[in-house]
């Protein structure tokens, strides 16, 4: 028998009505939206994890950019290598909001610092020979698509990390490639939006001109694109992560119905 259950979804509600278990159904815009919805209801963990991370990439990029004769396409490049180690700590964040616990600064550091070595093999020797080869470049979404879940939260280490990330996406590449284009491709148009929104904005702000100026390419390196762009980066930092969720529901979701079946049953008779 061949059980596929593609996404559980579990809200553990401490009320006066008891504790909620709720198992169904999602597709990948639902999940995108479960994003939207958890980031409303826990902005503040959430944003400080995010900030905390992007911060020191971000004042990075601003030193190494400030030179105007750097190609502009190097901040793609930039990104691409910098968001896996800057969202590390909104992923640990989440992990423990899965549990219903905020984790600590003091417990996030510790797990970053036990990973470290394999976020180092991973994310910037792995994914930098693949990103030197181009064509290999696929293999970022498609194998490695879960690569920071894997090392943060199952606490996996060297070629079993890798392993692993293949296992998950087995079948799936594909997808998970087509996924991370699309995330491409939106959180750039995001990025120019907010860019030349937020210009425009200032502009009637503290002059008397409203005028639609259009930046230059040689404009990259201001706070406003840095900030549009580190925002779309974290928001599909938490999008993969309900993904990876999914993902791991349909490979291996029987077993975990079966446990939160258990659970919920212990629930109901501990307070019956």
């Amino acid at each position: 028998m061949v059980v596929t259950v593609t996404l559980v979804t579990f809200y553990v509600l401490m009320a006066d009505l008891g504790t909620l278990i709720q198992i169904r159904e999602r597709a990948y815009l639902e999940l995108l939206d479960l994003a939207l919805l958890v980031i409303r209801k826990r902005p503040r963990p959430l944003l400080l994890a995010a900030a905390g991370g992007i911060a020191p990439w971000a004042v990075f990029n601003s030193w190494l950019m400030a030179d105007q004769e750097r190609p502009p396409t190097l901040w793609l490049l930039l990104y691409l290598l910098e968001a896996p180690w800057a969202t590390a700590p909104l992923t640990v964040v989440l992990g423990g909001l899965l549990f219903g616990q905020v984790p600590g600064l003091r417990a996030v550091l510790g797990r970053l610092a036990r990973a470290l070595p394999t976020l180092v093999f991973v994310h910037l020797i792995v994914r930098s020979l693949l990103c030197l080869t181009i064509v290999l470049i696929r293999w970022i979404s498609g194998r490695l698509w879960f690569a920071s879940e894997v090392i943060l939260l199952e606490q996996t280490t060297g070629f079993k990390a890798l392993r692993r990330c293949g296992q998950l996406s087995s079948g799936r590449s594909g997808e998970f490639f087509a996924h991370w284009l699309g995330q491409l491709g939106f959180g750039l148009v995001f990025t120019l939006c907010f860019w030349i929104g937020t210009g425009s904005a200032l502009e009637a702000l503290f002059h008397s001109e409203i005028t639609w100026h259009r930046p230059l390419l040689a404009d990259l390196g201001n706070w406003r694109f840095q900030l549009g762009a580190w925002i779309a980066i974290a928001f599909f930092a938490v999008a993969r992560f309900f993904i990876y969720i999914d993902q791991r529901i349909r490979i291996e979701g029987w077993e975990l119905r079966l446990r939160l079946q258990a659970a919920g049953r212990d629930v109901a008779e501990g307070r019956s």
